[in-house]
This record gives C-alpha cells, sequence and structure tokens, in this order.
C-alpha cells in the first residue's frame, strides 16, 4: 500500500489567482457580451442604436474605428502602466474575441426571434423549443470558453503586479 502524498508534488494554483481568473473571466463575458450586443443593435433612422429589447444601447451600432478606439480604452483604464508592446498585445486579443463573438451575438439574436415565434404558434413544439435551448446552451458554452482563452491570453502578456492591481479595479468595479 503506497502512503506518499503525491499531492504535495502536484503544483496548486493559488485562491487568489483561481479568484482573479474567475473574476476576470466574469467580467469579460459580461464585457464581450455587451459590446457583441451592442456592436450588433439596430439603429433608429438617425445613427441612434438601441440596444436589446429597443432599449437604448451603449454603443449603438459599433464600426470596427469605433470598437477599436473602445478596447484602446478599456486597455488604457485597466493597464495604464503597460509598455506599448503589451498594449498592442492586449489590444489584439481583445479584438480577436471581439471579431469572434459578434457572429455568435447575432446567433443568439436569431434564436431568440426563433424562440419568440415559436411560442407565439397556434400549437406549442416542445421538441422545437428544446432544439433551439439546446444550440443556445452550446453557443453559451462556446462563447464562455472565447472569452477565457482571451483572459488567460491577457493575464499571460501582464506582469504579477499589473494583474493585481487589475484584480483590485475588478473588485471595485464589482462591488458597485
Amino acid at each position: 500500500m503506497n502512503t506518499e502524498n503525491t499531492t504535495a508534488t502536484t503544483p496548486r494554483k493559488s485562491s487568489a489567482g483561481r479568484r482573479w481568473m474567475l473574476a476576470a473571466a466574469t467580467v469579460a463575458a459580461v464585457g464581450a457580451a455587451g459590446f457583441a450586443g451592442s456592436s450588433m443593435a439596430g439603429t433608429d433612422g438617425a445613427g441612434h442604436g438601441f440596444g436589446m429589447h429597443g432599449g437604448r444601447g451603449h454603443h449603438g451600432a459599433m464600426d470596427p474605428e469605433s470598437m477599436a478606439k473602445h478596447v484602446d480604452k478599456m486597455i488604457e483604464r485597466i493597464a495604464p502602466d503597460a509598455t506599448a508592446q503589451q498594449k498592442a498585445r492586449l489590444s489584439e486579443i481583445a479584438k480577436a474575441a471581439f471579431t469572434d463573438l459578434k457572429p455568435m451575438h447575432a446567433e443568439f439574436r436569431d434564436a431568440h426571434k426563433r424562440l419568440h415565434t415559436l411560442l407565439m404558434a397556434p400549437a406549442i413544439d416542445r421538441v422545437a423549443l428544446e432544439k433551439v435551448r439546446a444550440e443556445q446552451m452550446q453557443r453559451a458554452d462556446a462563447m464562455s470558453k472565447r472569452v477565457l482563452t482571451a483572459v488567460e491570453d491577457a493575464a499571460e502578456v501582464l506582469t504579477p503586479e499589473q494583474r493585481l492591481r487589475f484584480q483590485k479595479h475588478l473588485q471595485g468595479r464589482m462591488h458597485r
């Protein structure tokens, strides 16, 4: 019988590191979903954007140039002391994630319309509703994975001190 403690040799992430990653992933997911939603939003004909369900959107329909400016402002707020190389890499990571998430959000919107149509039909098609629900869950999982990859990539770009400051920034935003 082997009584050796094998967990002593297995490196463990600190609980603070896990909390930071979870908080960053949550904020990134919410921010990416919000960005994707606002960038996919329609306009009222006068260039004023509307968010989901007809409410006023924060950014309206965001063109690539506006999205790039928004990303740069976010990076400046999150890591003001980052080097030019770090900022460029963070910008690449964020823009790639937004680009990847944008069509997924459009698919969410289309599925929402399908659900509405199915629910307003004279007869409720439970099989079709379940199919759309299952597709939405797969899509949400794919979005979550993409956001987590972006957060992991961004965390590798930042120094431990910058990640700590970012964690404090996130905590301040989460407890408003």
